[in-house]
């Protein structure tokens, strides 16, 4: 909806003297002349729905992710050392002590002043925990730790708990772009909060407030038309056509203000026309920007791949592969952070490993020893002391395996990726979320492998959970650049997140007005002069 023009500025002629001074061709004007009017009228009307849906549910992004987004007291928790000296019933017997005789994952976690497996089973999204000492299981122990982590992040340990409840799947509320399934959402009564953890790794996937939700619900079903859910070929299909239609109406308005320019000299327009026209053509760049980029990102292809989620690699380990116990622990030096079963081939032959997560001093960091975190110096120029890092020790021999995190990262890469290891052109760590890899990923570190295939692929491994973060190639490298800096307006954060939204909320509101002067201009003029 850019402009609308006056009726006598497309229906009068022009003096051959003021022809002859135009270089385009006559017909071609004439065509213009004739059609340009009705046809930017006409269609409009069409985006006049759809154009302030979209306008006036954009606007609502600025609130929600940032000028009233609600405080929690840490969005991310430091993690805690664990006890070393408290394993001392070996995992295996554990397991036999409750009758478990398969299990997926396996970690240790502090809790409750004691240290406990967590279990991880196929059969249930919800995990066992049974103490390290005596093997006891801790009854509804998944939930205990959900509300434990929830309340660390709100920052209240008495904070009142409504409702615990696990999460399999995206809704309206938890959406794709939380990336993290299974979690536990956690309701407290002090603000209406909703925290939503990860008990596999102890993370916070993200947090609602009831002011959010309405936000949410605003912006999924307003501009993602989260109400055609469940019949996507239709969805897609609608939004295209709309948003098609839109940068026609923009185009058609901005020729129309091309083609008579040399009128408007002559014959001024007033109220509404004016300043639908000067208005509209202030910020045509804007709505061809919004509607373009909007379009290329629905029809996307690799969209449907990210909100399918991020594949993992599924272990299968019996209970007598698991030896793990006092011995195993003492692998590696405290602080330990965590620990996990891995599975993959050894000249051909399935083979355990545990994952230690652990610090080492930097001087003493070696290849079997991979640095999960930069080693480089901060900004004052002195580099850490110590650093974490992963080291991988086999679960039969005790040895430590040389470059252990790459070549799991490898392996995960080349069972979720369908790529061979002649086609792995590197390996790289990724500490922080920047670049094409960014924080809607919500893993870190990753293993980042660049692969030689068409496209330029990379794909990012988070080795902790064998999870496939993220996969990239040179398609989806151009969305993305086209969708931040044109769609969301990045190029303008370096003059800080105030301005950048502040620009998006005032063209989001100003096209909206230039829609309903259109729609006023539409409904006040006669149908025949």
């Amino acid at each position: 909806m850019i402009t609308n023009t006056l009726r006598a500025d497309v229906h009068n002629t022009e003096t051959p003297k003021t022809q002859a001074n135009i270089s385009i061709p006559s017909k071609v004007r004439q065509f213009f002349k004739r059609n340009a009017y009705n046809l930017h009228r006409w269609i409009s009307i069409v985006a006049l729905v759809p154009a302030l849906l979209w306008s006036l549910s954009g606007t609502s992004h600025p609130f929600m992710a940032h000028w009233f987004k609600p405080p929690i007291a840490k969005e991310f928790l430091p993690p805690q050392p664990i006890d070393q000296s408290q394993v001392i019933m070996p995992l295996a017997e554990a397991l036999k002590q409750n009758n478990i005789r398969e299990i997926k994952q396996f970690r240790l976690v502090n809790f409750k002043g004691a240290v406990f497996y967590q279990i991880q089973q196929a059969s249930s999204p919800e995990h066992l925990y049974l103490e390290t000492r005596t093997g006891t299981r801790l009854q509804d122990g998944d939930a205990l730790y959900a509300e434990f982590l929830a309340k660390q992040y709100f920052g209240n340990p008495n904070a009142v708990v409504l409702e615990k409840r696990v999460i399999t799947g995206f809704d309206d509320d938890y959406r794709y772009i939380n990336r993290l399934l299974p979690v536990w959402k956690v309701s407290f009564q002090e603000g209406g909060y909703d925290v939503y953890v990860e008990t596999s790794s102890g993370r916070m996937a993200t947090y609602n407030t009831p002011l959010r939700r309405a936000f949410l619900l605003v912006f999924q079903y307003l501009h993602n038309w989260g109400w055609l859910n469940g019949a996507e070929i239709l969805r897609l299909s609608v939004i295209t056509t709309f948003l098609a239609v839109i940068i026609l109406t923009a185009l058609s308005g901005i020729v129309l203000y091309i083609f008579t320019w040399k009128k408007r000299k002559q014959q001024s327009a007033s109220g509404l026309r004016k300043y639908h026209r000067s208005i509209g053509i202030a910020v045509s760049f804007s709505t061809l920007m919004f509607a373009s980029s909007g379009l290329y990102h629905a029809l996307h292809k690799e969209r449907l791949r990210d909100e399918a989620g991020q594949p993992a690699l599924q272990h299968t380990f019996r209970a007598e592969e698991l030896n793990f116990g006092a011995k195993e622990a003492a692998f590696v030096a405290p602080p330990l952070f965590d620990i996990s079963a891995v599975k993959m081939p050894m000249n051909g032959v399935p083979t355990v490993f545990y994952r230690f997560s652990h610090n080492v001093k930097l001087e003493a960091a070696d290849e079997c020893c991979a640095p999960m975190q930069s080693t480089s110096a901060d900004k004052s120029g002195k580099k850490p002391e110590s650093i974490k890092a992963a080291t991988y020790f086999n679960a039969e021999t005790g040895k430590a395996l040389p470059q252990g995190d790459i070549r799991y990262a490898r392996h995960v890469a080349m069972r979720l990726a369908g790529i061979s290891s002649t086609q792995i052109v590197r390996e790289s760590l990724v500490t922080e979320f920047k670049g094409e890899y960014g924080f809607i990923n919500k893993r870190l570190p990753v293993q980042r492998i660049d692969i030689a295939s068409e496209g330029k692929p990379a794909v990012y491994i988070e080795t902790q959970s064998g999870t496939l973060a993220a996969r990239v190639q040179e398609s989806d490298r151009a969305e993305g650049f086209v969708f931040a800096y044109i769609h969301k307006l990045e190029f303008l954060k370096p003059l800080g997140k105030d301005v950048r939204d502040g620009v998006a909320v005032a063209l989001g509101l100003v096209n909206s007005v230039v829609a309903v002067l259109g729609l006023m201009l539409f409904v006040g003029l006669p149908r025949k002069r």
